[in-house]
């Protein structure tokens, strides 16, 4: 049970009796040209279900000219099962680089520092409160890269679970050194959930992993076809330990987020022109401190 329950008993009931959730990012095609607000729908992988409908709220311009760096407030929203939206779920807010100005480069500060609150409920996005300013009194878990440096060598998400005086990290999600680029056509990239021994951050080798966090590889030549020309992802959520509570699930999920506008976001990551013309194929991403390092190959297209 959850130290502090806040959500309701519906939303703890759709999220507590599914061990297995994929959570697809909807394909929008102008995004290649003007970036769109992100949508997502997540099913009960088992059964197909659809289950929550997620829609991204956030400003033009910063969405414009800084994602996937720009704030975001994610709305949640149950559905039935003709896909209507019911009645809201939760809340995630990142603070964007409006405010965190040194948001996507090498982590030595909160400033550069990767953070999501996930609330209970509908919370919304006003002039007062932007995102990473909305009001803290429904949080009920928290995701933040380590502070400095974010990992290293290994990309390194905290999760944290909300207690009755403030939250307690409870586990890490850790990734690959190398991912993205134009591996993601043949590799699924996991990370890994891990609970950390008495809070300190430490992963105990004794602890396996409580859950893993999937980017899923493509399995039909139009889900390749959606991989090279759009930044439109699927994700998958096991859960291997049944004891994690609704609302770390509900975190956890919010986590599988975070990492996707952090790590994968990037239009047309696979391959893309220069300025002289020539072709050039991202063959992977190399995450050092906080930064993804492309590794290409250029192909010219002239003499």
């Amino acid at each position: 049970m959850d130290a502090v329950p806040l959500i309701d008993a519906q939303t703890a009931a759709i999220l507590g009796s599914v061990n297995k959730f994929a959570i697809q990012q909807h394909v929008k095609w102008i995004d290649n040209c003007i970036e769109q607000p992100n949508t997502y729908t997540i099913y009960n992988l088992e059964t197909h279900q659809r289950l929550i409908r997620v829609q991204e709220q956030s400003e033009c311009l910063p969405r414009l000219c800084c994602s996937p760096n720009h704030g975001v407030v994610l709305q949640f929203s149950a559905l039935d099962p003709s896909g209507t939206e019911m009645f809201p779920v939760i809340t995630m807010e990142r603070e964007g680089c409006c405010s965190k100005l040194c948001l996507g480069n090498a982590v030595c500060c909160d400033l550069c520092a990767n953070e999501a609150f996930v609330h209970a409920g509908s919370v919304l996005m006003t002039a007062e409160h932007p995102p990473g300013k909305l009001p803290k009194h429904n949080v009920i878990g928290r995701c933040k890269v380590p502070v400095p440096f974010g990992g290293g060598l290994t990309p390194t998400i905290q999760v944290m679970d909300r207690t009755a005086t403030s939250d307690t990290h409870w586990a890490n999600a850790t990734g690959p050194t190398c991912f993205g680029g134009c591996s993601e056509l043949c590799c699924s990239v996991p990370f890994a959930v891990h609970r950390v021994a008495n809070g300190n951050g430490k992963v105990g080798l004794d602890l396996l992993s409580v859950a893993t966090i999937s980017k899923i590889k493509p399995k039909t030549l139009g889900a390749m076809a959606r991989e090279l020309l759009s930044d439109s992802d699927i994700y998958e959520l096991e859960i291997h330990d049944p004891t994690i509570t609704p609302q770390q699930r509900a975190t956890l999920i919010g986590t599988a987020l975070l990492m996707d506008y952090m790590f994968f976001e990037k239009d047309m990551d696979c391959l893309k022109c220069d300025s002289q013309g020539n072709i050039v194929f991202n063959l992977f991403n190399m995450f050092c401190c906080g930064v993804l390092w492309p590794c290409t190959m250029s192909i010219p297209t002239r003499g």
